[in-house]
């Protein structure tokens, strides 16, 4: 990953430049602190705060001997030493001198120690080729010395800093964080209890009259979604149906001790009494009521299944061979519980974000933002990002991404600002495309123009989406969606540029502004900052890794074709919080010299849950492949490209998967298929509408056809192309929303104003030099309305028999937009009894666009009073509705 020799740049570029900046800023500091001193002023000089927490201690010690011991330095010395890490103890002279990995006085003794210790159950102290397995990974997550309030953070980033050793050490300059299998632990299929379909029953041991009464009562504070401060899952919720859906992860049927529920109690998460164990006790007992009235499921001994599995014992996927050298922040949202994600990076300070409004945690990692949500870190925090890219000059924003819907306009992904005036960057939603602003030498402090996707590419889409935007000096700005550059760079106006203007004193801010004025909605499954640009094949390395909580799943088939080692292998991610995702089912051994013999034939596999096969989901029913030595190859023999979604039943933390199969080896178990159930006449389908709407094409030219602006004129075509997107696609009117309109709307107003600015001859001889007071008499108000009703309804005035008889009446129409008799009108605003006057005439638009103040009265508001009537006419639903 890295070189062995490492230079200045690299240094700036690594992890360890957030110290020397912090040093730099020191000596400036001090500097200008002794000048001003030796001046006799008085001024004051004010710093910002340390909060990366206590600085490594400073090492006098020996160089290090070799390349290696300069690599463990750089990684994993420097991070660890400090005394709130590991430095206190693990040192020397220390509590835990045995074990002193981080020894201050030798760095090539720490090394030593941190490459060689085991425990006393032989796990070594460090596996640089299975970093999890590290004991000082694994005891960081169980508690010890943590530095913040989750262990699983500290575990995250110490093991990201042993990845990080470790890749510094390979020879691969991509090499990342790498996957090993291993067998895992050989458990038959059990019979299991599966949760009811429902929550309410007259059951006393019913969800709803056992676990429920006691979330709402001790829970609701937070756990639902009508909560002042709502944090997910939101299993107290009103509806006892949703409630239920949301609990299920928490409840383990078949060890009810088990369950979520009971071990926060335990651990005195939201205690409602001084007894914690109590509360413990009175949850446990209700948990034990509810799953002790479900009948175990058995298996079905007539069919050929594999061994099982579950999470517990699958191996983690996540992460592997990501190019991460240069990252700074990261985002992989594993917690799953509370209102904050931490950031894993390693690189202090951590920039953890805290949620804000409506943000709910995904299973599988991620979180989801409704409009008005957004997860945001401290500006203290976030001036690590200003510190070490402005070093560089160059950083990429990567992140995956499901935008929640392709309607959203302006809405902020990720940005580090102050606002909507005010940023260093943003990555932003605009309906079809992805936009990128960014704060240079050569723009303005908003970091306009941006850089936008092709509107006829429609990059952007409502779909799971690997993200990458790159900026530095000589190239600009580039944007990538799922590993594709999208060649997009030569529209980048303001490419290039420094970011010497870039501000350490604002946020950063996932789902909005830090105005909280530009919302964006969707789900987020991993965010990451690099201060570097990712190379195209960097960015398709990380995009080819994927992303969520992954595993492989070995499903030992062994005891069935009598082969030692033999498994089926799938690739499995919980995609949701209701459903897994099985993928890429193949053949394997972890014989590294196993070849097949003879034929093995695979047949008819299905995937199982819970002692049962799944209900649905079943897309591997049609496989018939025989394992053979010519196909199998050290990675297995695929048997089938297709994946498959099997819905969540009990949750990650419990559910038990196993395969089952018509044909294994020589083992059978025939299938009877059901005959299917006749299908039932299908239902009449409903009254399609005798009316439609125009589409986007079709409105631009019936504008067009009414005003006789072409449509290629500039400022029409301009405005076309910006609000083509909007428009209707499909000419179905129940499909017609606001959105639209306002579409239309805009449209109408740029072919009105091209109409009045370039042919007033369109309006009957209508005089455009008298004031608005004057203009408008019975007479010149139809010169504007009569031309343009003629244009969208067709008028035969000769002849009106010709005329459509579902249109709407033409002189109804022209009393909405002109009120015949505007002295009737005067005297009905100033007594409505003494008028006769009908609800048309005194709602008319011209006339209440002349009562204005006298310094409107003018040719120019005559000039807008016409471009309004226009507009009003030819965006309405005269034009729109075919």
């Amino acid at each position: 990953m890295r070189h062995e020799q490492i230079s200045v740049k690299e240094a700036l570029s690594s992890g360890e430049s957030y110290h020397l900046w912090v040093l730099l800023r020191f000596l400036i500091v001090t500097s200008l602190l002794l000048a001003l001193a030796a001046c006799g002023t008085n001024t004051e000089v004010e710093g910002n705060a340390n909060t990366s927490g206590e600085e490594t201690n400073k090492y006098t010690g020996p160089a290090p001997k070799t390349t290696e011991v300069q690599t463990f330095k750089r990684e994993f010395w420097d991070l660890l030493s400090a005394e709130d890490r590991c430095g206190r103890c693990h040192v020397s002279g220390g509590e835990s001198s045995d074990y002193a990995f981080v020894d201050l006085a030798d760095v090539n003794n720490a090394y030593t120690q941190a490459t060689t210790l085991t425990n006393d159950q032989g796990e070594p102290l460090v596996n640089l080729n299975d970093p999890g397995s590290s004991r000082v990974v694994l005891r960081v997550a169980e508690g010890h010395n943590c530095w913040v309030d989750n262990p699983d953070v500290c575990s995250a980033i110490v093991k990201g800093y042993i990845e990080n050793w470790a890749g510094g050490v390979s020879s691969s300059a991509s090499a990342g964080r790498t996957i090993e299998l291993s067998a895992p632990d050989i458990v038959a299929p059990g019979a299991s209890r599966n949760f009811p379909d429902t929550a309410q029953t007259n059951d006393p041991a019913s969800f709803e009259k056992t676990i429920y009464p006691i979330l709402v009562a001790n829970c609701s504070g937070c756990h639902a979604d009508t909560s002042a401060t709502p944090q997910s899952p939101f299993f107290a919720n009103a509806d006892v149906d949703s409630a239920y859906e949301a609990a299920k992860s928490k409840i383990h049927l078949d060890i009810p001790e088990n369950s979520r529920f009971v071990s926060r109690i335990q651990g005195l998460h939201n205690c409602w009494t001084a007894d914690c164990q109590a509360d413990a006790a009175e949850m446990l007992q209700a948990i034990q009521q509810f799953s002790g009235g479900i009948e175990l499921t058995q298996i079905d001994p007539q069919l050929v299944t594999s061994k099982a599995m579950s999470f517990g014992t699958a191996i983690l996927a996540s992460g592997g061979s990501r190019y991460e050298d240069n990252q700074i922040a990261l985002w992989e949202f594993k917690t799953g519980t509370g209102n904050t994600a931490f950031d894993t990076s390693g690189i202090e300070p951590a920039m953890d974000l805290t949620f804000s409004g409506p943000v709910s945690w995904v299973l599988g990692y991620g979180i989801d933002i409704a409009a008005g949500g957004k997860a945001q870190a401290s500006t203290e925090s976030s001036s690590k990002l200003e510190d070490l890219i402005t070093l560089t000059g160059a950083y990429s924003i990567e992140a995956w991404i499901i935008p929640g819907n392709v309607t959203q306009e302006n809405a902020r992904i990720v940005s580090y600002s102050a606002g909507d005036n005010a940023r260093n960057f943003s990555m932003s939603q605009t309906l079809y495309n992805y936009e990128f602003l960014n704060r240079s030498s050569k723009t303005g402090a908003a970091g306009r123009e941006s850089l936008m996707t092709n509107d006829d590419d429609e990059d952007l889409q409502s779909s799971l989406q690997h993200v990458v935007m790159t900026f530095d000096a000589v190239n600009g700005r580039r944007i990538y969606v799922n590993g594709v550059f999208t060649d997009d760079e030569d529209a980048d106006a303001v490419k290039g540029g420094s970011l010497v203007d870039w501000n350490d004193t604002y946020a950063f801010v996932l789902g909005n502004e830090v105005s909280g004025d530009h919302p964006w909605s969707g789900k987020l499954r991993m965010v990451a900052i690099h201060n570097s640009v990712l190379t195209d094949e960097q960015i398709t390395q990380n995009y080819e890794v994927g992303v969520g909580q992954k595993y492989f799943m070995l499903f030992s088939v062994a005891d069935v074709i009598n082969i030692p080692e033999t498994y089926v292998l799938f690739e499995v991610e919980q995609y949701d919080n209701t459903a897994y995702l099985f993928n890429k089912p193949r053949f394997i051994s972890l014989n590294a010299d196993f070849t097949p013999a003879a034929n093995i034939p695979v047949k008819g596999m299905r995937i199982g849950v819970n002692g049962r096969e799944a209900v649905s989901g079943q897309a591997f029913g049609n496989i018939n492949v025989n394992i053979n030595a010519t196909d199998y190859t050290a990675n297995g023999q695929p048997l089938s490209r297709l994946g498959t979604v099997i819905a969540v039943q009990k949750g990650p933390e419990s559910d038990e998967f196993f395969l089952t199969f018509e044909l294994l080896g020589n083992q059978t178990n025939v299938r009877v298929e059901a005959e299917p159930v006749a299908p039932v006449a299908a239902p009449d389908p409903a009254p399609a509408s005798d009316i439609g709407v125009k589409t986007f094409d079709e409105i631009n030219a019936t504008m067009s056809a009414v005003t006789g602006v072409p449509v290629t004129n500039t400022t029409v075509a301009t405005t076309f192309e910006t609000y083509k997107q909007q428009l209707p696609s499909v000419e179905n009117i129940s499909a017609f929303l606001s959105s639209h309109q306002m579409g239309v709307a805009q449209m109408a107003m740029s072919y009105c104003n091209v109409l009045v600015n370039t042919n007033k001859a369109f309006f009957n001889g209508f005089d455009f030099n008298q004031p608005a007071s004057t203009a408008f008499d019975a007479t010149s108000k139809n010169q504007i309305i009569s031309p343009l009703l003629v244009g969208l309804m067709n008028l035969d005035v000769a002849t009106p028999a010709n005329n459509l008889l579902t249109q709407p009446d033409d002189q109804e129409i022209a009393d909405l937009l002109g009120a015949a008799n505007t002295n009737v009108l005067e005297a009905y605003l100033d007594d409505p009894s003494t008028a006769d006057i009908d609800e048309s005439q005194y709602e008319s638009l011209i006339t209440t666009m002349t009562q204005c103040l006298p310094g409107c009265n003018t040719t120019t508001r005559t000039e807008e009073i016409v471009k309004a009537v226009c507009a009003a006419t030819l965006g309405s639903a005269l034009m729109v509705i075919q």
